[in-house]
């Protein structure tokens, strides 16, 4: 199997799950709106002309890689605190995307040859205190993203996650312009799903 196989037989396995974050609007959805957008765009792309030129296959594969982890962690959240309850998931949006983004700069950290333990600690300790409410259904009060900040600002002197780039390749493509860049989960969702 191919990457392009993977992410339709993802795309078909996850299908229900991303049309019930579209028709609640949820915040959780939202967060993938311009990613979801390039990959499903390129994925046509190569079902239409065959192949990709090197630079939109690993945007792609970037992408791809990027929703399904992020996916994988969702449906944990989903199965194991919500039981299957979208609605119920979704009114912790907040909480979940908090963890989705530290997630996102532990990759990022990582990914980087001279990051440090105790950096990577501070993240985790942080990751284990949204997934404290996460586990008891709790909205996350705002001045975690304060603190959140507050921790990269002093690991991070650069930074731009996967959803900013893939923001700029959207725009690139033309499959947004930028007085559409807050487009609606509506407006971006309703030209694939």
């Amino acid at each position: 199997m191919d990457i392009y196989t993977d992410y339709g037989n993802w795309k078909f396995e996850n299908h229900e799950l991303i049309n019930a974050l579209i028709a609640l609007k949820s915040k959780i959805i939202s967060r993938f709106s311009h990613t979801i957008l390039v990959v499903d765009y390129l994925y046509d792309k190569r079902v239409k002309e065959g192949s990709l030129d090197e630079t939109l296959e690993v945007i792609f594969e970037t992408g791809f890689n990027y929703i399904h982890d992020h996916f994988m962690t969702i449906q944990s959240i989903l199965k194991s605190e919500y039981r299957g309850n979208i609605k119920e998931m979704d009114k912790n949006a907040k909480t979940i995307n908090l963890l989705l983004y530290v997630q996102d700069f532990e990759n990022e950290l990582m990914n980087r040859p001279n990051y440090k333990d105790e950096d990577y600690k501070k993240l985790s300790d942080f990751e284990d205190k949204v997934n404290e409410y996460i586990e008891r259904h709790e909205e996350i009060p705002d001045a975690y993203f304060g603190i959140l900040d507050d921790i990269t600002i002093q690991i991070f002197d650069d930074y731009q996650g996967v959803n900013e780039i893939m923001y700029e390749v959207a725009l690139d493509l033309d499959l947004i312009k930028d007085d559409e860049a807050d487009d609606s989960i509506d407006a971006i969702f309703g030209k694939m799903f």
